[in-house]
């Protein structure tokens, strides 16, 4: 069930985050950089459902409002899929708060999925290993590709005449790690292909702190999914770069995908976390 806000969470501005995601003892935020909507045709808000999301397609909605273009957006949510064993990847209802963000601003919501694998799980097996820190195939496979054949579709559909020059929106934040806060707000992205698309990728709330993040969704009333009251983010229920802490309440809440990932890791003869295997994440949920 879909959550709006009246108080920021007892997790908004303590629950523990994924080891990635640790702040940096030194991070100084670039200033939000402006984003040229005259040159762009449209504008792609990546939203997974969580808190990020929420508050990114609230930011460039407005932007887009106060600019007169608030045609030009498209929410988009990638979708990973399920387990052969019928479990969603992604927490239930993720898709479903997505979609009440884009309602929110009454702006086109579109779902995808990786054109080459049926899920994330499909990936992870014919790749034989889980995702990692150096190794984000998850999110490069089911996507960042996704988003590419997305914004294709759109030029197809626009029929301009030539490459369409598209604005990727996404939630990262400099709080949280270096290699994020080091990021340019604005600058052209790898999907660019001369002669298919133009791309740059936007990172309108690059600047934000986790509190206000929170603060946002309390003000402006933005559906928030309450997975938040047992986890501090909101990534695939069994998700190898998440926290122990999340690990742990994620298994207590989402044991059948747990015990399937668990066989999976068995099979493959690789650790689904380093030093910290499935199985034990399932005694210490059970404990």
């Amino acid at each position: 069930m879909t959550k709006h806000l009246t108080s920021i969470p007892p997790c908004g501005t303590g629950c523990a985050q994924l080891e990635l995601f640790t702040p940096p003892a030194e991070a100084a935020p670039a200033e939000p950089a402006g984003f040229d909507w005259d040159r762009h045709d449209v504008v792609v808000v990546g939203d997974s459902g969580g808190k990020d999301s929420g508050v990114l397609v609230h930011e460039v909605c407005t932007q887009a409002d106060q600019a007169g273009q608030l045609h030009k957006v498209r929410v988009l949510h990638c979708d990973l899929g399920r387990t052969p064993n019928g479990h969603l990847i992604e927490w239930p209802g993720a898709l479903e708060v997505a979609r009440d963000h884009a309602a929110l601003y009454d702006v086109p919501f579109a779902v995808r999925r990786s054109q080459r694998w049926p899920s994330l799980w499909d990936r992870i097996m014919d790749h034989g290993n889980w995702p990692g820190y150096f190794a984000r195939f998850c999110t490069s496979d089911t996507k960042t590709a996704v988003g590419r054949v997305f914004v294709d579709e759109l030029g197809a559909e626009l029929r301009l005449g030539r490459p369409i020059r598209a604005g990727y929106a996404l939630g990262m934040r400099a709080e949280e790690s270096r290699a994020r806060a080091a990021k340019p707000v604005v600058e052209r992205h790898r999907m660019t292909a001369k002669t298919l698309r133009e791309v740059t990728t936007w990172l309108p709330i690059h600047h934000l702190k986790t509190d206000e993040v929170w603060k946002a969704h309390v003000d402006h009333g933005i559906p928030c999914h309450p997975a938040y009251e047992l986890v501090g983010r909101l990534s695939c229920r069994a998700c190898p770069l998440a926290s122990r802490q999340d690990l742990i309440a994620s298994a207590q809440a989402n044991a059948g995908i747990f015990e399937e990932y668990a066989g999976a890791e068995e099979h493959l003869g690789k650790p689904f976390k380093e030093n910290f295997p499935l199985k034990r994440i399932l005694q210490l949920a059970r404990s």
